[in-house]
């Protein structure tokens, strides 16, 4: 199983709108497919920030998988934060491997 973090720094400024559009319309429209589920979305605590920092993660069966949403889905999802919030939200993305324990 692939876990899809994607990290949001985000200025203070617009901080709640933009929470607000993550949770209410980029979660719910990453997961129509199914191709990405289970989200868990989590604030980061750091110091070295002007903004708020949050964690937002998602599963994925395969890095295949995860190419076909980014060209079915996410790409749309990122022009779209982009054109609503502009460089006032960063983000940078990490592919981990879930390791069974």
């Amino acid at each position: 199983m692939i876990i899809f973090n994607t990290t949001y720094c985000i200025d203070s400024a617009i901080h709640e709108e933009c929470l607000n559009w993550i949770i209410e319309k980029y979660i719910p429209l990453a997961t129509h497919s199914g191709q990405v589920k289970s989200p868990i979305l989590a604030k980061i605590f750091s110091q070295e920030s002007d903004g708020e920092n949050y964690s937002l993660q998602f599963r994925v069966e395969s890095i295949d998988e995860l190419h076909q949403w980014y060209e079915s889905t996410g790409d749309r999802l990122h022009v779209a934060l982009n054109n609503n919030f502009g460089e006032r939200v960063l983000s940078f993305t990490t592919l981990m491997e879930e390791v069974e324990l």
